[in-house]
């Protein structure tokens, strides 16, 4: 865990503190999809760390991956049945990063033979960090605190899901489809869970998302087509925290699964599962 947290917290640090500066970007496989030297530099602070502990773990990062969705499917598909696999996102809101917008977060996790076991995701402008283990819950600490740590015990707070299960009372969020294979049948069947809901918020950046739906912050989230390093911390965080992950089909959560549907209730669960399947 200690390892995961230093990771965690250093790779933020690293970021927020070159938010304002010029930054390089390329795109991967269109407009919506770029990388800067920064999510590689962030990389390379986490891999280095996991790799001076644990020489022997696998690991999948999103820069270490080729861009688009069949390779993100192959390299998933290639380790998700490794014994000890580390998770990594070091810049979830790359886009907002570019627009200097204060909403990007690390996402790290760690899994044994497809589940994950231990997860973090660290806010650096909040100093936020969400952290879970497996069977032993999610909680919220700072993460400043967390990496001057001597060992001593820090203020935590446990995270628990929003209790709301119905969608007309409910807080949800998505990042609009952008790859989608039927990108106008997944933009109609998410305005219908718009018009129903109390409210929408998108923050570009799924794993903020899945923290906050564990936080309880958010009533639920749903996204389509997204990557392994985007959904695995934030998965463990709200099943931890009492709340519900699976594919837009209903299928419960794995490493494979690219649609996801996170709620603090299965109740909203199922019904916005309804509509994005146009029932």
């Amino acid at each position: 865990m200690h390892v995961l947290i230093r990771a965690s917290v250093l790779a933020g640090q690293y970021f927020a503190a070159r938010v304002e500066g010029r930054q390089v970007v390329t795109e991967k496989t269109s407009a919506a999809d770029v990388v800067t030297e920064v999510d590689k530099a962030s990389e390379k602070i986490i891999r280095d760390l996991i790799e001076t502990t644990f020489p022997d773990d696998e690991m999948l990062g999103e820069e270490g991956t080729e861009p688009g969705a069949e390779a993100a499917k192959t390299a998933v598909a290639e380790v998700r049945d490794a014994p000890h696999l580390w998770i990594i996102d070091p810049l979830d809101g790359t886009t907002n990063f570019v627009s200097k917008i204060p909403l990007s977060v690390v996402s790290l996790a760690y899994a044994s033979r497809g589940r994950v076991m231990l997860a973090a995701i660290y806010d650096p402008y909040r100093d936020e960090l969400f952290y879970a283990v497996r069977g032993q819950g999610a909680w919220l600490t700072s993460g400043q605190e967390a990496l001057a740590s001597s060992g001593d015990e820090l203020p935590v707070t446990r995270l628990q899901v929003s209790t709301v299960g119905d969608l007309r009372r409910s807080v949800i969020a998505s990042g609009f489809p952008t790859r989608a294979d039927d990108r106008e049948t997944a933009m109609q069947n998410g305005m219908r869970i718009v018009r129903r809901a109390k409210s929408l918020r998108g923050f570009g950046a799924a794993a903020l998302h899945l923290a906050y739906v564990a936080a309880g912050r958010l009533e639920g989230f749903w996204e389509y087509d997204l990557n392994a390093w985007d959904i695995a911390a934030g998965s463990l965080l709200v099943t931890e925290a009492g709340g519900v992950v699976s594919d837009i089909d209903g299928t419960s959560y794995h490493l494979a699964v690219r649609s996801v549907v996170a709620c603090g209730q299965p109740s909203l669960a199922k019904d916005i599962q309804g509509f994005l399947k146009g029932e």
